[in-house]
C-alpha cells in the first residue's frame, strides 16, 4: 500500500510551530500518516505506537510518499520518504484503546519558584504550544499542567486524537531541561526539543477533549546530548490516555 501526503504550503499546521521558521511539528506528521493508513481513515483509530522515528524535518509544500506493509492482524509498519529520502518510519497498530493496566507514575511535587516565562525557554508559541505551567519538578524529571488550544490545527470537532498528547510531553522535557540549563547558566536559554523517536506508546482513550487539562509527567532515561530519551505518562479528566517513551533532539 503506498499513499501520497501533501503537504500544505502554509496554514493552521505550522501555527506557532516555528514563528518565522515554519516546521511541520512531528505529532502534525504523525497524525497525517495515522490519516492516510487508518481503516477508517480516522488517526484516533490508532491504539499504540510500537515504535516511530523522525528522521528529517517535513517543510510547508512538502510532498510525501508513505510506504505500508501488515504487521500483524490489525497494524501496519511504515516508512516515508520525500524525493526517495526517508524522512520517517515506524509501526501502528489500530483498534478499541488498551484497559488501563494500573501502576501509578510518580509525579514531581517539588515547586520551582521564580521560573522565567515559557516563551523564555521555548520557541513554541500558541496554538502549538501545549505546555502552560509547572507542578512540579525533580531532578530526573518534572510534571507539567497543559491543554491542546481549540484553535490547534489538529483539532477536530473539538477533540484530538490521544497520541497528539505525545507533544505536551515532549514539550514538557524541552521546558525542564531550558530550566536546568538556565539555572546552570543564571540566565534564561531558548531550547528547541524535537521529537525524534517513540517507543512502545500505548493509548488508554482514542480521543482528548480540547483545552482539557493535560498531566504530563516526563522522567529522565537516558542522555547523550543532544539526544534525551524520558518515559512519558500523560493524564486527562482525572485518566491515564497514554504511556510510553520519547527520544528528542535538543537545540540551542
Amino acid at each position: 500500500m503506498t499513499v501520497a501526503i501533501a503537504v500544505p504550503a502554509g496554514g493552521l499546521l505550522f501555527e506557532g510551530h516555528f514563528p518565522g521558521r515554519p516546521i511541520l511539528p512531528g505529532i502534525a506528521e504523525l497524525v497525517l500518516i495515522a490519516r492516510s493508513l487508518a481503516p477508517g481513515g480516522d488517526a484516533a483509530e490508532v491504539s499504540a505506537i510500537p515504535f516511530a522515528r523522525f528522521r528529517g524535518l517535513v517543510l510547508p509544500a512538502d510532498c510525501l510518499e508513505v510506504e505500508a506493509v501488515p504487521r500483524g492482524d490489525d497494524g501496519v509498519r511504515f516508512e516515508v520518504r520525500r524525493a526517495g529520502e526517508v524522512v520517517a518510519n515506524g509501526a501502528m497498530t489500530f483498534g478499541a484503546p488498551r484497559s488501563d493496566d494500573g501502576g501509578g507514575t510518580t509525579v514531581a511535587s517539588r515547586a520551582t519558584r521564580g521560573a522565567p516565562p515559557l516563551h523564555e525557554l521555548i520557541p513554541h508559541r500558541p496554538p502549538m504550544r501545549f505546555v502552560e505551567r509547572i507542578l512540579g519538578a525533580a531532578e530526573d524529571g518534572a510534571t507539567w499542567l497543559g491543554r491542546v488550544p481549540a484553535a490547534c490545527a489538529l483539532v477536530t470537532r473539538s477533540v484530538t486524537p490521544a497520541f497528539v498528547a505525545l507533544e505536551a510531553a515532549a514539550q514538557t522535557a524541552a521546558v525542564w531541561e531550558a530550566l536546568r540549563r538556565s539555572r546552570d547558566a543564571g540566565a534564561p536559554s531558548v531550547l528547541t526539543g524535537y521529537l525524534v523517536s517513540l517507543r512502545d506508546v500505548v493509548l488508554y482513550r482514542r480521543t482528548i477533549p480540547a483545552d482539557a487539562d493535560l498531566i504530563a509527567t516526563i522522567r529522565l532515561v537516558a542522555a547523550a546530548p543532544p539526544l534525551t530519551t524520558y518515559a512519558v505518562d500523560v493524564a486527562v479528566e482525572g485518566e491515564r490516555a497514554l504511556r510510553g517513551t520519547i527520544g528528542t533532539y535538543l537545540s540551542d
